[in-house]
């Protein structure tokens, strides 16, 4: 199996609400070697993605099922209030004598309005279970790049090398974007100012699939072999389901004084 077929299968078993992981282990580890899926993954895909549906589909049920069953508990409880009130009060005293009597109601538990207030809690109650089932969106999807040192850390940058002397240097990814994005970094060298993406070709490509919420750190080593003040930049791209590759208008870069 290629690896966009493999690509869109997993995307679609996590729309499904499956977990993954395993296949973006096994996933990543075909995009490292840079070979292909086996058979197993398309079907692997496919039994996570049934399972998932039918476990959605028993929660579901379930939460209607309880939420009728609290809805007719309710029900009950309201249209015979009264009498479970004097049932509890006898129960609870050991005698006394109930008589009916056209009085106005003294406690709060006939009172129109909490009665009204307690629907309102009901209906939050229904809001907040549909919520917990449908499972959290995200409100503002992005995905990050940075750039990081020699030793994997922020700082430490270097400002000039002697040209031919390999520079080595850390990529950054971070994807909140709410499914698994399969993410290509082009670096890149120039001594031009314009905005990326750069027309240079990247002598550096490195690709990985994070799942939402996933952070990636990756060494790269670039050579630079001509002098003067020269740029290394990395731009972040991506690979959607439909075969697209698109620059997500992130990037970082760093200048570098570079001697003869």
């Amino acid at each position: 199996m290629d690896l966009l077929t493999g690509y869109r299968l997993l995307v679609e078993a996590t729309s499904a609400g499956a977990n993954v992981t395993v296949l973006a282990d096994e996933f990543n580890r075909a995009l490292e070697g840079g070979g292909s899926l086996g058979p197993d993954f398309g079907v692997l895909a496919q039994r996570l993605a049934d399972e998932a549906r039918w476990s959605f589909f028993v929660s579901v049920a379930v939460g209607v099922v309880v939420l009728a069953v609290v809805a007719v508990a309710a029900a009950f409880l309201f249209r015979y209030r009264r009498r479970l009130v004097g049932w509890l009060w006898l129960w609870v005293w050991g005698g006394g004598l109930l008589r009916p009597g056209g009085g106005r109601p003294r406690t709060l538990l006939f009172d129109g309005e909490v009665l009204a207030v307690v629907a309102a809690v009901a209906v939050v109650g229904v809001a907040l279970t549909a919520s917990l089932l449908l499972g959290p969106a995200v409100r503002e999807p992005f995905s990050a790049i940075g750039l990081l040192g020699p030793e994997g850390r922020i700082g430490g940058y270097p400002s000039e090398v002697a040209v031919g002397v390999p520079v080595r240097l850390h990529v950054y990814v971070y994807n909140h974007m709410g499914v698994p994005v399969w993410f290509v970094v082009y670096v890149k060298v120039s001594n031009s100012t314009g905005e990326p993406p750069l027309p240079e070709r990247p002598v550096v490509t490195l690709q990985r699939l994070l799942l939402h919420n996933e952070t990636w750190i990756a060494p790269f080593t670039v050579v630079l072999n001509s002098t003067g003040r020269q740029r290394v930049v990395a731009e972040l791209w991506a690979v959607y389901p439909n075969g697209t590759v698109a620059y997500t208008g992130r990037y970082v870069q760093l200048w570098v004084n570079v001697r003869g």
